[in-house]
């Protein structure tokens, strides 16, 4: 039975509701939010209340799960992209701004003596604690654990362990200060 509710909503959101105006849309009537929001019920491995899943963001899927878990009061961009084999877990309070590129998986290269297309994947989970604001196109490689109260800059590529109140900017993402008044780690 979950199966077919996950395929049911799958389809009416990449189908119908993925293409619908944008939440603060008076075209919307209001009603955008909450339908996106309840299609991801059925479609997230956990979903908290009162999500905001904006116009055009795409999840990726394998085997009747997109591996995705998103707390309370918390977005998903316009147009961002969760490719989340690895698992994507979103804590509550969370921003995103638009085009947001959320990855879980990278291709395999150790080995030199077959083409990298041959090796497969693998795969690490993304966390991003609670209370962060993550700015337009920002990418979260692989692995990486967002700090709870974070600001991630627009455009930021972000790998590895981020602490708690940091504001991060810059490719590769690197700390400018913190929100909380202690000192910068050192590189």
């Amino acid at each position: 039975m979950k199966k077919v509710a996950l395929v049911i909503a799958s389809v009416l959101y990449f189908g119908l509701a993925r293409y619908l105006p944008v939440s603060y849309s008076p075209l919307g009537l209001g009603l955008t939010k909450p339908f996106r929001g309840l299609l991801c019920r059925f479609m997230f491995k956990k979903c908290g209340k009162n999500i905001n899943v904006e116009r055009g963001a795409w999840f990726s899927y394998k085997m009747f799960s997109y591996n995705i878990e998103i707390g309370n009061n918390s977005g998903i961009g316009i147009d961002s992209k969760l490719y989340s084999r690895g698992g994507i877990t979103i804590g509550d309070d969370v921003m995103m701004g638009p085009e947001v590129l959320i990855l879980t998986e990278n291709h395999r290269h150790d080995d030199l003596t077959r083409p990298m297309r041959e090796q497969g994947a693998e795969s690490a989970a993304v966390v991003i604690e609670s209370d962060v604001w993550i700015g337009m196109r920002a990418i979260i490689l692989p692995g990486t654990r967002i700090g709870r109260s974070s600001i991630i800059g627009a455009g930021a590529v972000v790998a590895g362990e981020i602490s708690p109140f940091s504001i991060v900017v810059g490719n590769p993402a690197r700390v400018v200060k913190k929100r909380d008044g202690s000192s910068i780690p050192s590189s």
